[in-house]
C-alpha cells in the first residue's frame, strides 16, 4: 500500500501549491505549513495546509485571488479536473480556500482570530483653570458719562 503522503498526484499538487504560494506572497512574512494528505469523502486525494504568520486572512484572500485567476485562465480544461478556489467556512474557528487541482482537493486555511473587544474611550473632560473668571472674559466696567 502507497502512503498518501508520497502519493505522485499528492506530491505534484503539494509543489504546484507551493511555488504559486511563493509566486504571489513574495513581500508577505506568512508561510504554508501543517501539511497533511488524505482521501476525500469523493475518494480523492486531499492535501491540506495551514496559512501562519502576522495576518494569515490577507493572505488567504490574496493567494486564494489568484489561484481562481491561474485556474480560471490558463489551467481551464474541458474535462472538470481542475475547480476555481472556493471560500469554506463550515469548520467553526477557520477559513479555508478550497480547490481541485488535477483531481485533487487542495485546501488552505487558517485560525480565525477574534477581533479584540472594543471599550469606548472616554474623553477627558476640560480643566478648569482660575474659577469662574478664566471662563468668562468680561469684567465689571463702571459707566462713564462722556457728555
Amino acid at each position: 500500500m502507497t502512503s498518501l503522503a508520497l502519493h505522485p498526484d499528492a506530491v505534484a499538487a503539494k509543489w504546484a501549491t507551493l511555488k504559486h504560494w511563493r509566486d504571489s506572497q513574495t513581500s508577505r512574512p506568512e508561510d504554508l505549513t501543517n501539511w497533511q494528505t488524505r482521501r476525500a469523502e469523493d475518494g480523492r486525494l486531499h492535501v491540506i495546509a495551514q496559512i501562519t504568520g502576522p495576518d494569515p486572512a490577507a493572505a488567504l484572500t490574496a493567494f486564494a485571488a489568484r489561484q481562481a485567476m491561474y485556474i480560471g485562465a490558463v489551467r481551464s480544461n474541458s474535462d472538470g479536473e481542475d475547480q476555481v478556489p472556493v471560500l469554506d467556512l463550515s469548520v467553526p474557528g477557520r477559513t479555508s480556500a478550497v480547490w481541485r487541482l488535477d483531481g485533487v482537493w487542495v485546501e488552505v486555511w487558517h485560525h480565525d482570530t477574534a477581533p479584540a473587544p472594543h471599550t469606548p474611550v472616554r474623553a477627558p473632560s476640560p480643566r478648569l483653570l482660575g474659577g469662574l473668571g478664566a471662563r468668562l472674559p468680561y469684567t465689571r466696567r463702571t459707566k462713564e458719562n462722556s457728555r
